[in-house]
């Protein structure tokens, strides 16, 4: 019988197999639950045995049926501006890359984090979906889990008043809207205060904004009714004829309709949006600042401007400082804030939109 991976587990998962699997009266699976959790996640035990609170007893029938196992780190690449890159070698042998991007400080990180093997978007600017053209599988939740884990490994981060590990964002590779159970769940146990202990305004998952149904729900409001956190929209471009070319869901899913699933984004979290747009020559102009103003103004929401990292067999070009500070100020005008995020860990592949394993299958 394969164990039970404990990084799969919710709290309220955790206390229901203490129960039913393991025989731990339902009076005791609380504090019993509280216990594992404070020890995994917080003293990153290595193993069952070092439970020294728990009966003999209790430890074997632990270890008899859940495991702490994780992906191996294959290889850990550092750049000169202090951006690291874990690649992860999962149970089936496929890969998944992991960043850690540093403040200026270089003492606290942002956790980027990959939700799938592979993506199928077919965003035409990013280098995951040119490598990989397809998605080959989501990740499960003890695979999200585990890279914040090993992260914190890497980093000896296991202080519960001043993180390492500040942030976390969901950006790496894949779509957070194709895994939303598994996602739901790896966030239960990110925000919970016994484990990872992040609160929801330390958290940003992103998305290319699907409309399709979730629970009768459309996926954005699903999000927001289940995850609540920060939400990043990858949009890029302000106009629909042009996404549609940098990015081909947005024929199945425009612009026109991201807008009333943002909004009630915003009305069930109260949190504003994260706009997330690259920065090429040709989608800063002053007509797409004007649209992009437009819908800023539907929906409580900050730009992140993003550099772009240029691909090969792709003659986009990046957008020159002057263009970026014309388009900025345009926003900033009108009263919206306008953020340039300037890329890290270029020389390594780490930066946005550079996630793309050579081998994935």
């Amino acid at each position: 019988m394969e164990k039970q991976n404990f990084y799969a587990l919710s709290f309220d998962r955790l206390k229901k197999f203490l129960i039913e699997k393991v025989a731990v009266p339902e009076k005791q699976a609380k504090m019993r639950g509280e216990q594992l959790f404070n020890a995994v996640y917080k003293k990153n035990i290595k193993s069952f045995d070092e439970l020294t609170t728990f009966s003999l007893e209790l430890r074997e029938k632990i270890k008899e049926l859940i495991s702490l196992d994780k992906p191996k780190v294959i290889d850990v690449q550092e750049s000169k501006d202090g951006t690291i890159k874990f690649l992860l070698e999962l149970k089936d042998k496929r890969n998944v890359e992991t960043v850690l991007i540093p403040d200026k400080t270089k003492s606290r990180y942002t956790i980027c984090l990959s939700v799938s093997v592979g993506c199928y978007l077919s965003c035409d600017m990013c280098a995951t979906a040119q490598i990989s053209k397809k998605l080959v599988r989501n990740l499960s939740v003890s695979e999200i889990t585990s890279q914040i884990i090993l992260c914190k490994e890497y980093l000896k981060d296991w202080k519960t008043s001043d993180k390492k590990i500040k942030t976390q964002v969901l950006m790496g590779q894949g779509e957070s809207g194709y895994n939303l159970d598994n996602l739901k769940t790896y966030i239960e146990i990110a925000k919970h205060n016994s484990a990872l202990d992040y609160g929801r305004t330390r958290i940003t998952v992103s998305s290319v904004g699907l409309c399709n149904k979730k629970e009768e729900l459309s996926v954005i409001e699903w999000i927001g009714r289940n995850i609540d956190t920060y939400l990043a929209i990858s949009l890029h471009s302000s106009i629909n004829s042009q996404r549609d070319k940098l990015m081909p869901i947005n024929k199945k899913f425009s612009i026109d309709s991201l807008i009333p699933e943002l909004k009630k984004y915003y009305e069930i979290t109260k949190l504003p949006i994260f706009i997330e747009y690259i920065a090429l020559e040709d989608n800063l102009s002053e007509e797409h600042a004007k649209a992009l103003v437009a819908i800023m103004k539907k929906v409580p929401s900050k730009l992140n401007l993003i550099e772009f990292n240029p691909l090969e067999n792709r003659s986009y070009k990046a957008a020159s400082k002057e263009t970026i500070d014309k388009f900025s100020k345009i926003i900033q005008d009108n009263g919206f804030l306008a953020l340039f995020r300037k890329s890290k860990g270029r020389d390594i592949n780490a930066s946005c939109g550079s996630l793309a394993l050579k081998k994935i299958n």
